[in-house]
């Protein structure tokens, strides 16, 4: 008698010991949402989370609404077990998203916005690319809502389709430049991801955010998000590329990136990177390809202040001033360039009265 207790117990212990095993190594997901002044969006937003499957937990942070967002999120938390709510002043997205990450549990971290949403299907397809690399990020596809109007980023499923495999999905480091420029290399898939995306519909490896200790910097109200992508890309993280759009981004015109100081948020978001350890041990081909990533808010800015009824040619000052921080490379160098070409060209269709 005494000898069957015995074994029932070891096989329990057995038993237990497997059910930890496979808890361990059962990938999680932390979703983290800043939240101020969201109603209108936010429960669309909520529910395309709550619908995903996998094991997960929402960490939702109000920073500070005045209107109806705090009592949407207390419903919320109510319902949901596995959502997280923190209540604080209003502080700014950035510090919303940091203090998301001090409580985030789960082993794999992703940031949605609060007026955006997920498609349905977002983390099974992700779970299965973490699962297979154990990426330190994985970075997918987005859909853009332009207001009423859906376009869809497509460029990241065109380069796709003459990129090999080995190179969307890889099983290993990567030199991190193959991210800044389709020139280099032959895994320069960048296409599929060269600016524009930010954090939206990217996962990364707690641990890895833990070691680098990433965290948005709080000195800008725009470019944080993207300061946060790229220094983490200067830490040469394992990277899988999944062109699948799982993200839907409402890119509205009444929003803070939006805002008519976008170009000056945009310098600024950059002189904080630039002024990392990281950005100034970097080599002089990755500080360029930084660089010029960054141009593209030139683009951004400038098309907003059409939107906003400028007239041609507006923004034409700050787009000079950037073009002019590359003169120190030369000839060769600017041939990696993707957005320097483009501001150029623009300088010349305003007749910008300076030398190019």
């Amino acid at each position: 008698m005494q000898k069957k207790k015995l074994i029932i117990s070891s096989i329990i212990l057995v038993l237990a010991g497997l059910g930890l095993f496979i808890f361990q190594q059962r990938v999680t997901i932390s979703v983290i949402i800043p939240v101020y002044n969201a109603e209108k969006y936010l429960s669309e937003s909520l529910d395309s989370v709550f619908a995903q499957s996998g094991s997960f937990e929402v960490v939702a942070v109000n920073d500070g609404s005045t209107d109806g967002s705090l009592k949407i999120l207390e419903e919320y938390a109510k319902k949901h077990s596995n959502m997280v709510l923190i209540n604080q002043k209003n502080q700014g997205v950035a510090a919303a998203r940091n203090a998301g990450l001090k409580v985030a549990q789960n082993k794999y971290i992703t940031f949605v916005d609060s007026d955006d949403w997920l498609e349905p299907d977002a983390f099974e397809n992700v779970l299965s690319v973490i699962k297979k690399d154990k990426s330190d990020i994985v970075l997918t596809g987005i859909y853009d809502v332009y207001d009423k109007e859906w376009v869809k980023h497509n460029r990241g499923i065109k380069a796709a389709e003459t990129v090999a495999e080995v190179s969307r999905f890889p099983m290993r480091k990567l030199d991190k430049l193959s991210l800044f420029s389709p020139f280099y290399g032959n895994d320069a898939y960048s296409d599929l991801f060269y600016v524009g995306t930010g954090i939206r519909g990217q996962f990364f490896k707690k641990s890895f955010i833990k070691k680098n200790k990433l965290e948005f910097p709080l000195e800008t109200k725009c470019g944080e998000d993207d300061v946060f992508l790229f220094r983490a890309f200067l830490d040469n993280p394992l990277i899988s590329v999944m062109p699948t759009p799982i993200y839907n981004y409402r890119n509205r015109v009444d929003s803070l990136a939006k805002s008519k100081n976008i170009l000056i948020e945009s310098r600024k978001a950059l002189k904080i990177l630039q002024e990392m350890p990281e950005y100034q041990m970097a080599d002089r081909r990755t500080q360029m390809l930084i660089n010029d990533a960054w141009l593209a808010w030139i683009f951004i800015g400038i098309s907003n202040l059409q939107r906003h009824g400028a007239p041609w040619g507006a923004g034409a000052v700050e787009a000079y001033e950037a073009y002019k921080t590359f003169d120190k490379y030369n000839k060769a160098e600017l041939k990696a360039c993707r957005n320097y070409p483009k501001v150029r060209f623009f300088l010349e269709e305003v007749n910008f009265n300076q030398p190019l």
